[in-house]
């Protein structure tokens, strides 16, 4: 065993959204930064398949901007992107190539001169009187042990703070009962053309769950107006294709992502009841199953999805989709009332106003509600338990409910960004997280571009 201490002002660990730009906003403001991960890449969710969503609320007004909009920006300078486009279901969908932002991520991380160690995973996370005294990576034969002033948990799944012992829920109230992941594929030769024609000749395809919010004009008509745009739908025919028992898999819609590719389109259809994605047990066996399941799943739309009947498989992407698991106790908790309510907290960070998203773990259907932006309280970043430890990403302190709205990218990335100036902010002032100036820690956010408003389209 090959071993190594390293010591930094801020270790963040996960390069996900809201990890890197953890990461990003930390070294920026002056801190020597460490960025671990388990991958050979950085960007987690944001290179696999998926849309950014969440850039506008439900009128159309911009709520999310700062690295967020840093990124998109930068996208477009390669014309890698479609921008941003109000979506009557999604509020809004940002379609882009995830192999260009990987080398974007890559650049932008080395501009701000964060360490990057990729093929590390945390095997121990060391606390004494409260605090984290170092924590050990490991990958390759190699055990780094890694000394740092503040800690930021950007694994999604909150490792390091399970690691160091503290508090978590997962499910709404503490029930355990999460939120079913998914693994995304992409498929080539398709004409969605053919899909929207046949939508428009039969509009009830378009009729989602009672408890699918949704406004009017998400038609075919929409979908035809645009590449930049999301589908789900087709619940009239998975329906009837599941009561047959031709329908691979256990959920009740289609759901594609177009691309900025010609004929192209991601699917984000697998469904997985049951799994705890900080199990490494039960991920192994959704892995599996994901696997066996898209062959299938695209067999099934080539010989009935009009526009599909070439389909190709093309890429199934290297790691499940995990909506939910551990969330963790921090100074402050944001609630469902206050997301339901469009609160605006003295100390918000940035705001959030995707929609209430919540997939079935028990069943097939989906819960879509609309909310109006509301502003992350800075302590949802900082840990109640462990005195120098800090969250990027949805293992914060947010509800259940709260969560499933605050998940999506942007949203992490707003809050990833506000937690690393926070963990700088203490580092220049040898003080804790909790103690940080939250007036001039919304200060620097602001001059960096995070909008604690929304802007009025």
């Amino acid at each position: 065993m090959n071993k190594q201490t390293r010591k930094y002002d801020v270790c963040v660990i996960g390069a996900g959204p809201g990890g890197i730009s953890a990461a990003l906003a930390a070294a920026r403001n002056g801190a020597k930064v460490l960025l671990v991960e388990q991958n050979g890449y950085v960007g987690g969710n944001l290179v696999i398949g998926l849309p950014l969503l969440g850039y506008l609320d439900k009128d159309g007004n911009t709520v999310t901007a700062g690295i967020a909009q840093e990124l998109v920006d930068a996208l477009a300078e390669r014309n890698a992107t479609f921008g941003h486009r109000w979506c009557p279901m999604h509020n809004s969908v940002t379609l882009y190539d995830h192999e260009q932002l990987k080398i974007i991520l890559f650049e932008k991380l080395l501009e701000a001169n964060v360490e990057m160690l990729l093929h590390a995973n945390v095997g121990d996370v060391n606390v004494e009187c409260g605090k984290i005294k170092d924590i050990t990576v490991c990958g390759k034969g190699w055990q780094i042990d890694v000394e740092a002033k503040i800690y930021i948990d950007g694994t999604g799944d909150g490792d390091v703070a399970y690691l160091a012992g503290c508090r978590y829920e997962k499910g709404p109230d503490n029930s355990g009962k999460l939120q079913p992941p998914t693994l995304m594929c992409t498929v080539a030769d398709v004409d969605v053309s053919k899909l929207h024609d046949f939508i428009e000749k039969d509009p009830e395809q378009m009729v989602l769950s009672e408890t699918t919010e949704v406004y009017p004009g998400y038609d075919a008509d929409y979908f035809r107006a645009s590449p930049n745009h999301v589908l789900v739908g087709m619940r009239k025919m998975f329906t009837e294709l599941r009561e047959k028992g031709e329908l691979p898999v256990a959920r009740d819609t289609l759901i594609y992502i177009n691309s900025v590719v010609d004929g192209e389109v991601h699917l984000n259809c697998t469904r997985h009841a049951g799994i705890d994605g900080s199990d490494v047990f039960d991920l192994t066996r959704a892995e599996i199953e994901a696997h066996l399941q898209i062959p299938k799943l695209v067999e099934c739309l080539r010989k009935h999805m009009p526009g599909f009947e070439n389909a190709r498989l093309t890429q199934i992407y290297p790691f499940l989709g995990v909506r939910e698991t551990r969330r963790f106790a921090g100074i402050k908790t944001l609630c469902e009332k206050d997301i339901l309510e469009g609160t605006l907290h003295e100390d918000s960070i940035g705001l959030g106003s995707y929609i209430i998203d919540i997939h079935d773990g028990a069943g097939l259907s989906t819960i879509v509600k609309k909310i109006p932006p509301y502003g992350i309280p800075y302590g949802v970043t900082v840990s109640r338990d462990v005195d120098n430890l800090m969250f990027a990403g949805r293992c914060a302190s947010l509800d259940s409910v709260v969560m499933s709205s605050a998940r999506v990218m942007p949203t992490m990335m707003v809050i990833g960004q506000a937690a690393g100036v926070g963990a700088a902010m203490a580092v220049k002032n040898d003080i804790l997280p909790a103690d940080v100036d939250v007036p001039a820690l919304r200060e620097n956010l602001i001059q960096a571009g995070v909008l604690m408003e929304a802007i009025k389209k």
